[in-house]
């Protein structure tokens, strides 16, 4: 989740990766397994929003 995360509010691998101190084949290599679980998409726009928006809905109130 942490991963998803960083890429989503940072919506760069780059970017990403320089925030969770890893290499960006090693962010890349995490969500192609959650895009492929979800069926998304992370490089398309709306794919990239309807995940932020379910992470924000994910986590509880008081984080």
């Amino acid at each position: 989740m942490e991963v998803l995360d960083a890429y989503c509010a940072t919506g760069c691998l780059r970017r990403a990766a320089d925030l969770l101190h890893l290499h960006q084949g090693g962010v890349a290599g995490r969500l192609e397994p959650i895009a492929m679980t979800l069926g998304i998409e992370l490089t398309e726009p709306t794919a990239l929003l309807g995940a932020r928006l379910a992470l924000t809905a994910w986590r509880p109130l008081d984080d």
